[in-house]
């Protein structure tokens, strides 16, 4: 039998990591470009309902060409809309909060504990049983996360909680994801809906507050519709399908790759210092990485490479 034919699911999980290491490197430029805009006039909230508005209309598009119908049942309703608020939009809302009362290292530090909420989740009330290499990767990940920790002299205890409650809304994303009938849907158009709620939450929000703010630099309308696609298009979407694919406490072990990737295109793009600690935190994430790369598909490194080469797309 050709070594290319090996096992259905061992496939789907390839492209399932695929697609969750794409996501994490696209959740983790899209701050640097973020900064831009907010140079240039932006804020969190207008970032989120842009991020929604120049987003869609892609995903529409790309809906339309896979010929995905949009029609979801009430029992699918549901779970989508409250995944979509207190997930995604909850998350991006208390993360950028916690900002105004603890600087952004911490705060990163603080959110990227969504892992271990992801797993006690999948222990206390699935009866999962963790591997012990995704316990290890989880680990080796969150150590290196803290590299990129940096000096902080902020204790407010507002700031601390609201990111903490950015990452345990976050593994609600991921859970709700994974444990309800929102598993069928396509990664697609569970990302349509899922802006679509943030597009009217972050409107209303913003309206409320005032902090909408549309008087931008062109400069600041560009990152903004940079983000979009990354973002909308892109690394919600993939996210999406590695979840389902892979699985909510395995993705959220590789998405340990943002910090990484957000410090290095800070550094590349915005020319901000990137030290010896945070080299060393490379390291121990990737070796995190690593580990779920080795035992999650059984492939031989020749395979694999292969295998990446051949499957240039999700299908």
């Amino acid at each position: 039998m050709n070594k290319l034919d090996g096992s259905r699911d061992d496939y789907v999980a390839l492209k399932g990591i695929i697609a969750a290491i794409s996501s994490a490197l696209l959740f983790g430029i899209s701050p640097a470009i973020a900064k831009m805009a907010y140079a240039g006039g932006s804020n969190g909230i207008t970032m989120t309902l842009m991020r929604a508005l120049f987003g869609l209309p892609f995903l529409f598009l790309l809906a339309h060409r896979q010929k995905i119908k949009l029609r979801v049942s009430r029992a699918e309703l549901v779970p989508i809309v409250l995944v979509s608020t207190f997930g995604a939009f909850a998350t991006t809302l208390l993360l950028y909060s916690s900002y105004s009362y603890i600087n952004v290292g911490l705060a990163t530090v603080l959110h990227y504990i969504f892992p271990v909420f992801v797993m006690l989740t999948d222990v206390l009330f699935f009866k999962e049983r963790i591997a012990w290499w995704k316990l290890l990767a989880l680990a080796l990940g969150f150590l290196g996360v803290l590299t990129f920790m940096g000096s902080s002299s902020a204790n407010d205890m507002v700031g601390i909680v609201l990111a903490l409650a950015s990452g345990l809304t976050y593994a609600g994303l991921m859970v709700g994801i994974e444990r309800t009938s929102i598993q069928a849907l396509p990664a697609i158009q569970m990302s349509i809906y899922s802006h679509m709620t943030s597009l009217v939450l972050s409107f209303v929000f913003g309206s409320v507050t005032n902090q909408l703010n549309f008087r931008l630099t062109p400069a600041a309308w560009l990152s903004s519709v940079v983000v979009a696609l990354m973002v909308a298009v892109g690394a919600f979407t993939l996210l999406n399908y590695a979840i389902i694919t892979c699985g909510a406490s395995t993705t959220s072990i590789i998405a340990m790759l943002e910090p990484l990737t957000g410090a290095l295109f800070g550094w590349i793009i915005l020319k901000e210092s990137l030290s010896g600690s945070n080299l060393f935190g490379f390291l121990l994430i990737m070796a995190g990485v690593i580990l779920v790369l080795t035992f999650l598909p059984k492939f031989q490194p020749k395979e694999l490479l292969i295998r990446l080469t051949i499957c240039p797309y999700l299908g």
